[in-house]
């Protein structure tokens, strides 16, 4: 295959029509990871976290809708330690969705 044969493929087969799906798989890839590093006392706190993606896919988040959740994040960064401690998962994530994608392209 020439370059600019992969080059058309590529272009007919964007990226984007993955990117949501992908985001998906990464935000539910970090959650597990967030809630075991969450403190708990009762478990409402664990239990309330969640995940949402935006249409699109550009960005996903993981949060929890209980007021109390930020003054507890704060004294226990539990998302952003989750968000370090599942790298290496999340990189995994993303390359079998880059293999994944070329080998439906080629």
């Amino acid at each position: 295959m020439t370059p600019d044969e992969l080059a058309a493929k590529l272009k007919a087969h964007p990226f984007s029509a993955a990117r949501e799906t992908l985001m998906n798989r990464v935000v539910l890839t970090v959650l597990p990871f967030a809630q075991r590093a969450t403190p708990v006392r009762t478990g409402t706190l664990r239990r309330s976290e969640t995940t949402r993606v935006e249409s699109g896919g550009l960005r996903g988040f993981i949060g929890s809708n209980l007021v109390y959740a930020p003054f507890i994040h704060r004294r226990v960064p539990f998302f952003q330690m989750a968000i370090d401690d599942s790298r290496a998962d999340v990189q995994k994530v993303l390359e079998k969705a880059g293999d994944d994608f070329f080998k439906a392209v080629v």
